[in-house]
């Protein structure tokens, strides 16, 4: 999830989820138009939001059948990317055979001691006293004894407290903790999860609209316990769980490890399990594991483990059409063969700081997008009223550092990459291109971007009987490129363009064509999605060499379409 942002988004938001949105709900030709990252990421990332719309998905996710069972963490990520996935009335609709609809959430063994109910109160957590009034805080410091939380804000929790109760600031419950020892001294710590405290109404509860704090307090005998880490960007929200809900599961832990859960969707399901290791005197983030598919049926299964250095990917198609012929006959679809299995390798792992930071959600708990000032890299025309703000843009990669973000403007008609920096506060816009501008990613000092390739096509119509030819603007292929942080220096390090046809005019058109990748341990894995076709999926080095065909999704198709897929590639 935190290479590819894809990551999430997407990885898995512009990934399989998104992939499938199109494919069920978009048709080609002129339907293409806003089909970009813009259109596409805006349409998955609204979190929660059921108008319509299902999202809130992992950025690669989706539901397993049946949770981990014991204390411990299951390892393995998502991919990054990724990736929110947006869900149409087509999509959550179930296709003939094919079984649909929300189960009940599997039930989770041997976790920590929160659960759904008793959220006003704080019922369930390790018992302790109520936090005295006053123990409260606004963000960034504490308050004068008394001072309530401003609701929509997070609170700086105390570095001190006699029990786990009482890092509860005013306004606030522990809804969640697991005990563990992380720093082996032989005294109990605990790590647990608060949430803004429910109102009961007359229609019910409901709760501010406040991220939610995942803390850790380390044990210190008759002291106490002493505040070791507070994160407001790992735990979604109530909100952040799509169709089914709340999409919060216990904590796990094991050793000196804890696992976070989280589960959702509906008919498209996601599930995602993250494992934070505590080691010379820091916590890491050394495992992960995300699935996302329909009801049972796995597409897209993601686990990373840091200590080994591997990440495992397994895709299935996402296209109904291929699921139901699969599903038939299948009662286990744990033991089934994927189209795609294959390895990337991962860099260093993250701290769980940096961790927070690259969630594809951590720009949603941002307030102040203020920017000092604007600027614009050599070869980019634009005015800074132009200039679209990263607090009212689709932010698609976010690290410890800074933002990055495409907008268009209409008078140009192009698109454009920005950049915001966090420490300094300021804006700068690097590239300007004539088609949309795709999931932005820096890694190792490198900005990647993908882009359309978009050019005049004559297709052969028809209107009144009669065989006519059309030329329009079509996409014919994708780009990979990538530039400097300060905007100079642009390369293309991969390009694939659709088989061309014999004939100078198309008998059928072009499918919808999107790119989608991951990089880590200095490797790409890049994905050409071809709406209703078999998606290639290419292995390179970050400079863009010895790209190589590794396979495709579905892997079976005719001999002679596979040999034409051998000769895509234009480098």
């Amino acid at each position: 999830m935190y290479h590819k942002r894809k990551r999430i988004f997407l990885w898995i938001i512009i990934g399989l989820g998104t992939a499938s949105f199109i494919s069920c709900g978009k048709g080609a030709g002129s339907d293409r138009e806003g089909a970009g990252s813009g259109a596409a990421a805006e349409a998955a990332s609204g979190a929660g939001e059921t108008d319509g719309v299902e999202s809130g998905m992992a950025e690669g996710g989706t539901a397993k059948n049946g949770r981990a069972e014991g204390g411990t963490a299951n390892a393995g990520t998502d991919r990054g990317a990724g990736n929110g996935t947006a869900e149409t009335e087509a999509d959550t609709a179930s296709p003939e055979g094919l079984p649909g609809g929300a189960d009940e959430r599997p039930e989770q063994k041997g976790a920590g001691t929160g659960g759904k109910e008793g959220f006003a109160s704080g019922e369930g957590a390790v018992p302790g006293e109520a936090p005295a009034s006053g123990e409260g805080s606004v963000p960034g410091k504490a308050p004068a004894s008394g001072k309530e939380s401003v609701p929509g804000e997070t609170p700086q929790l105390p570095a001190k407290a006699s029990n786990l109760a009482a890092f509860a600031p005013e306004g606030w419950a522990l809804i969640d903790s697991v005990e563990l020892d992380f720093n082996q001294d032989g005294i109990p710590d605990y790590v647990g999860v608060l949430e803004a405290a429910g109102i009961e109404g007359e229609e019910g509860w409901t709760y501010q609209d406040a991220p939610r704090i995942l803390f850790a307090a380390a044990g210190d005998g008759a002291e106490g316990y002493r505040l070791d880490f507070q994160d407001i960007n790992l735990i979604r929200t109530r909100a952040e769980g799509g169709v089914f809900g709340d999409p919060y599961e216990p904590l796990t832990a094991e050793g000196a490890s804890f696992t976070t859960h989280a589960y959702g969707g509906s008919a498209w399901r996601w599930s995602e399990d993250y494992t934070y290791t505590y080691r010379g005197g820091a916590w890491y983030l050394t495992a992960s594991e995300t699935i996302y598919g329909y009801g049972s049926y796995i597409t897209s299964y993601s686990r990373d483990d840091w200590d080994s250095g591997k990440g495992i990917r397994k895709e299935r198609s996402s296209e109904f059409s291929d699921m139901e012929e699969n599903w038939e006959g299948v009662e286990d679809w744990d033991s089934e063969k994927y189209d795609l299995e294959y390895e990337l390798p991962l860099d260093e792992p993250l701290t769980l700081e940096q961790a927070g930071n690259r969630w594809w959600l951590a720009k949603d708990r941002v307030t102040d997008w203020e920017v000092a000032s604007v600027t614009c890299a050599a070869g980019v025309e634009l005015s800074e009223e132009q200039v679209e703000r990263p607090g009212e843009a689709y932010l698609e990669y976010c690290d410890e550092d800074c933002a990055l973000y495409s907008f268009s403007n209409g008078e140009s008609g192009l698109s454009y990459l920005a950049m915001y920096r966090w420490e300094d506060r300021t804006l700068s816009v690097l590239a300007q291109e004539e088609d949309a501008i795709n999931q932005p990613e820096l890694y190792e000092g490198k900005i990647y971007y993908a882009t359309d390739i978009v050019e005049p096509v004559k297709y052969r119509t028809a209107q009144d009987g009669e065989a006519q030819t059309a030329e329009e603007e079509d996409t014919v292929g994708v780009r990979l490129n990538r530039i400097a942080p300060e905007g100079t220096g642009k390369e293309t390090i991969f390009t694939y363009r659709y088989p061309e046809e014999e004939q100078e005019i198309r008998e059928s058109r072009i499918p919808y064509l999107a790119l989608i990748y991951e990089i880590g341990g200095d490797e790409i894995i890049a994905e050409v999605y071809i709406g209703g076709k078999p998606h290639p999926f290419y292995r390179m080095k970050t400079d863009g060499s010895g790209a190589k065909k590794i396979g495709q999704v579905p892997m079976a198709v005719p001999l002679a379409q596979d040999e034409r897929n051998e000769t895509e590639l234009g480098i």
